[in-house]
């Protein structure tokens, strides 16, 4: 069965109200705040496909804010999982305290049962898949320990499940049964070999570990939001763990990111052409603001990035 509703052609002060009883019998009970707009009305529309075993759905909306508190967890009754792909927009995202910011090709798994917040800061289009239960636990034992955490869209298996979702919720209203339930079986096998891949990451050993870490690092070293917390949440392990698998280091976490940050400054200042901006240099490369950068430049090399290329300005002007 495949269903398309859309608040369109409705009149405006009905399209919000006729969006949120959609999403309460498509998914489950929650409140949904639209983003107040004084240039134009709230537009929301809502594909279902139901598959053997699965739904899947693709929302798009004007910018708005869910909630699913304790009082809707109490309506519902089929407890399950919903996996959200962010396909366009950008979304901020909260389950057991923890927030992330979902970019297009990111993912999350929320369960539910449980409350959590989702705000979407722009328009948007994010697939729904919905599992139950006994559907979920199948594909991973304890999928608990994924609430909250972002899938990295930027990783290889997790951009191959986004971009396999994204494909199909733009064709599921043509596909036939026969490829459709095809399509289930991939959608599933794919979902489950990420997770597990993931759940697998908690029994690596400490050096295996600390490489994923480092590796991780150097990928989002121009993220200013990298931290041993998102670290922890992308990697599926605690932030106690981040910390203790780098005790005996000769660097901290904190230190290392530092480290390697003030080194490709540094070598952007050496690179042929030299920044422009030493301000542009340093939100570059994840730092708040220039002084921010300035002092872990004259910790790590007891010189100052002005000074630095002052030296490299004399010297290119020297006979």
């Amino acid at each position: 069965m495949y269903d398309i509703y859309s608040s369109a052609a409705l009149p405006q002060l009905q399209r919000f109200e006729f969006f949120r009883d959609v999403v309460d019998r498509v998914f489950c009970p929650m409140q949904i705040e639209p983003k107040a707009s004084a240039e134009r009305a709230f537009v929301g529309n809502v594909a279902v496909r139901e598959l053997r075993s699965v739904r899947l759905a693709h929302v798009a909306t004007s910018a708005c804010a869910v909630r699913r508190r304790s009082q809707d967890i109490a309506r519902l009754t089929h407890p399950g999982y919903l996996v959200k792909f962010q396909l366009a927009g950008q979304s901020l995202w909260m389950q057991r305290g923890r927030e992330v910011h979902l970019r297009p090709g990111d993912f999350v798994i929320c369960s539910t049962m449980e409350p959590y917040s989702l705000r979407f800061l722009e328009d948007y289009s994010m697939p729904v898949l919905a599992l139950s239960e006994p559907q979920m636990r199948h594909l991973v034992p304890n999928p608990d320990q994924f609430l909250g955490m972002r899938m990295d869209g930027e990783d290889a298996d997790c951009g191959l499940l986004s971009s396999f979702i994204g494909q199909v919720v733009a064709r599921m209203g043509k596909m036939a049964e026969p490829m459709l339930l095809k399509v289930e079986a991939n959608i599933l096998d794919l979902l489950g070999a990420v997770l597990a891949a993931r759940a697998g990451a908690k029994t690596l050993p400490p050096e295996t570990q600390r490489e994923r870490i480092r590796s991780y690092i150097q990928q989002h070293l121009q993220d200013h939001r990298l931290s041993p917390a998102s670290i922890a949440a992308d990697l599926g392990i605690s932030v106690r763990y981040v910390h203790s698998l780098f005790k005996d280091e000769p660097l901290t976490i904190g230190q290392f990111i530092r480290e390697l940050r003030v080194r490709a400054c540094r070598a952007d200042l050496e690179a042929e052409p030299p920044p422009a901006s030493l301000t542009e240099l340093a939100l570059k490369w994840g730092f708040y603001d220039l002084s921010h950068m300035s002092r872990c430049f004259r910790d790590e090399y007891r010189i100052s990035p002005k000074e630095i290329r002052a030296a490299r300005a004399a010297r290119a002007d020297s006979p």
